[in-house]
């Protein structure tokens, strides 16, 4: 039986979508070779999974719907855009995600702690939210990254919560394609 490769996410509104292909358009300018994020495929990711069995999957639809009748809607803040390590040694490229009041962090935190109780690995870089926008494809980058995001601008947008979605991966030549497995609803209020 193949297994899914798997991630949780959650889903982005199509008009913030449209946004992040105009920032990629802009850093165009810069001369490194950057493997971009297509339109469809942009979201935030929760936890990379990898490759899972399938039987596993209810397993984790069930640890989900917990986390989810645990949380409440809630709404994030894009603003801002930087790379990972930096800058100047770019390998990510993203659009930051404010958590000032924690409740990403919260619902990071739940579904961390169901995931590892059913034998997944836990995360070991923490968490970092962020929206990937590319991927730099060498080493070392070129210069000048700084300069372009610097001249460029992605107003603070406010992105209401309401799900979290179990997503699969299929990889390709062309890319991944991203392909929705189940959605689980946060709750109105508590």
């Amino acid at each position: 039986m193949d297994k899914y490769r798997c991630f949780i996410a959650i889903d982005l509104p199509g008009e913030l979508k449209r946004d992040l292909v105009r920032v990629q358009d802009g850093m165009r300018a810069w001369p490194g070779r950057v493997k971009w994020v297509e339109e469809k495929n942009f979201h935030l990711t929760l936890k990379f999974l990898g490759d899972v069995d399938p039987p596993l999957l209810d397993r984790i639809g069930a640890g989900l719907a917990k986390v989810s009748q645990q949380h409440s809607k809630f709404a994030l803040m894009i603003s801002g855009l930087g790379a990972f390590p930096s800058l100047r040694r770019p390998k990510v490229i993203w659009a930051g995600v404010c958590d000032t009041d924690k409740y990403l962090y919260r619902i990071w935190r739940d579904i961390e702690s169901e995931m590892v109780s059913i034998g997944l690995p836990a995360e070991e870089r923490g968490f970092s939210p962020h929206l990937t926008l590319g991927r730099v494809k060498e080493a070392p980058p070129a210069p000048g990254l700084d300069k372009v995001v610097h001249s460029l601008s992605l107003d603070d947008r406010i992105v209401p919560v309401s799900e979290i979605k179990l997503m699969r991966s299929i990889l390709s030549r062309s890319g991944p394609d991203y392909f929705y497995i189940k959605s689980f609803l946060l709750q109105e209020h508590f």
